[in-house]
């Protein structure tokens, strides 16, 4: 059933169908039987510019296709002015595939009637899109000049040429250069000429209208909002564990009407991706959500937010019926009641003793505490300490270490007869509480050391009022431990299998039992999305905010 909502789709796809439709009807022998007759009856730079101008009308639209799936005007603006050139063309040949004239002319008209429905920005480029996209069409244009050469002046060639002989032809006649092949005609050297020509100034002139048509994207975070994110967040004691990680530098931030209140996001692959729960006051979410929402429709993006808990879930799926995935728990410990003592923290006990034997000593200090030179030595041995492995991290780690902008962050270190061995840092959590944002060590140490460190920073919390630290995030933990009652069933004993397989490459399981010992209340994160459909580019866009794609495999899974 046609509803306005299945329009940009619908049209999508048969814009994609008319491009192919383009391509086939002028290279493939089936679709081509009329103009095979054309070069005895037609102008020849008519005829060889049609033939042109049709297979690359066909790459541009199937590449507009995507576009008007997505509503873009601009994808609109050109699909139009595109299917126009191409019937233009298409009218100037001896004889015309009817076929084609009839989809463009439908196509043309459908778009028309409803163009309201094709309203958002493009995506915000970046610098390189100009260099990406010139590229791009230098690549297509390869292609179709190859293609001009096979299917349309095979007759006019002399010999026998090599593929290499073709391209260097296509590439010299970009610039009005004549190449090593030699026509048995003037008029097709000519015409071949001047498509070539034509091709070039194409090619100089798509990158030049990329970057003029470039559109302002949402801003980054900056220094104005850093220090007012800080200060709300400073105040706010029911604020999220991972409210702090709304300051990394390479998100943007959606705002109440009076700044109290916001939302942390970033855009992948045309994905718009909250991280965590909104911070500053809860009155205001439904606002900022509203600004969200508002954003996402006006680019077309698909809304999704990754890491919230059940108090901003459900206020998300209440106003967006979104769907919620269960991701996993965060693990928090409460100071109050979290002892060493008793037959659960064994485990913890003995790794603690083992390293304090073997010399291991602990400090803890706030960032503004710090030397210069334990500063710098800090920065160096967490640089070192990554072992090559990228920075990863988007809802739950900072993209930053010791900056002077995050004074108030805390981190203890382990030290073995005066040599770091170890450390961890945890980011403020509302007026009392912490957040953990990185734990590293050496390779070579001691095992026991981050237990040590735990629990050195649960001794530092004790004596200064802190009443909760947030600890690393265990993904998928109900299934291992769902998995392991008598009760679980063959798929979910499959399920937790093939995630132990997946800890070959990022921990998975062992990031739970890690968690588990320090006997911590869990807290469930979620994924949301809005359809079903959109669950696989959401999935891809958060392994890529998290650069678990696109970056080198890590065996360290931060918080």
């Amino acid at each position: 059933m046609l509803t306005r909502k299945s329009v940009p789709l619908i049209l999508s796809r048969l814009t994609a169908l008319v491009g192919l439709f383009n391509l086939f009807a002028n290279t493939l022998r089936p679709f081509r039987t009329p103009a095979q007759r054309i070069d005895s009856y037609f102008f020849v730079y008519v005829n060889s510019t049609a033939f042109a101008t049709a297979v690359l009308t066909g790459f541009i639209l199937l590449t507009l296709a995507r576009g008007l799936k997505h509503k873009k005007r601009r994808a609109w603006n050109l699909a139009l002015a595109i299917l126009g050139l191409n019937l233009i063309t298409e009218f100037f040949r001896y004889r015309q595939h009817p076929v084609q004239i009839v989809l463009a002319t439908i196509l043309i008209t459908l778009l028309v009637i409803f163009r309201k429905e094709f309203y958002a920005k493009s995506d915000p480029t970046t610098k390189w899109r100009p260099i990406l996209g010139f590229l791009l069409a230098l690549i297509t244009i390869l292609i179709m000049g190859v293609l001009l050469f096979y299917f349309r002046h095979s007759n006019s060639i002399m010999g026998r040429p090599t593929i290499q002989d073709i391209l260097t032809t296509v590439i010299l006649g970009l610039v009005g250069v004549a190449g090593p092949l030699e026509l048995t005609s003037e008029r097709a050297a000519d015409a071949v000429s001047f498509t070539l020509g034509t091709y070039g100034i194409f090619l100089f002139l798509f990158p030049l209208w990329l970057y003029l048509r470039r559109v302002k994207g949402p801003e980054k975070l900056n220094t104005e909002d850093l220090a007012e994110i800080q200060e709300i967040l400073t105040t706010d004691q029911y604020s999220d564990s991972l409210s702090y990680f709304a300051t990394r530098f390479d998100k943007s931030i959606i705002w109440s009407k009076n700044r109290k209140a916001g939302i942390a996001y970033r855009v992948e692959n045309g994905v718009m991706l909250a991280s965590g729960d909104p911070f500053g006051e809860f009155s205001l979410w439904p606002e900022a959500m509203d600004a969200f929402l508002d954003l996402a429709s006006e680019y077309a993006w698909t809304p999704a937010v990754m890491g919230c808990t059940d108090r901003a879930g459900e206020v998300w799926v209440e106003k967006t019926g979104m769907t919620a995935i269960d991701l996993g728990d965060e693990a928090i410990i409460k100071i109050e009641t979290f002892t060493t003592e008793g037959r659960p923290m064994k485990n913890v006990r003995e790794m603690v003793n083992k390293v304090v034997r073997k010399g291991y000593e602990t400090q803890t200090f706030l960032a503004s505490e710090l030397t210069p030179d334990l500063r710098a030595q800090l920065i160096i041995k967490a640089a070192e300490w990554r072992y090559g492995a990228p920075e990863r991290g988007f809802s739950m780690a900072l993209d930053r270490f010791l900056d002077t902008q995050d004074e108030k962050t805390v981190i203890t270190i382990a030290r073995c007869d005066g040599e770091l061995m170890g450390f961890l840092h945890f980011v403020p959590w509302g007026r009392n509480k912490l957040s953990l944002d990185r734990m590293q060590r050496d390779r070579n140490c001691e095992s026991g050391v981050n237990e040590l460190l735990i629990v050195a920073a649960v001794t530092y919390a004790t004596q200064n009022s802190i009443t909760d630290i947030s600890l690393n995030f265990a993904a998928f933990r109900s299934i291992f431990e769902r998995a392991e009652k008598i009760s679980a069933g063959p798929m979910l004993r499959a399920t937790r299998n093939l995630l132990r397989l997946l800890s070959g490459w990022v921990q998975v399981e062992s990031l739970y039992r890690f968690n588990a010992k320090f006997q911590p209340e869990w807290r469930a994160r979620y994924l949301l999305y809005p359809h079903i459909s959109d669950l696989a580019a959401v999935a891809i866009a958060a392994l890529r905010a998290e650069k678990f794609i696109g970056s080198s495999r890590s065996h360290a899974l931060r918080k």
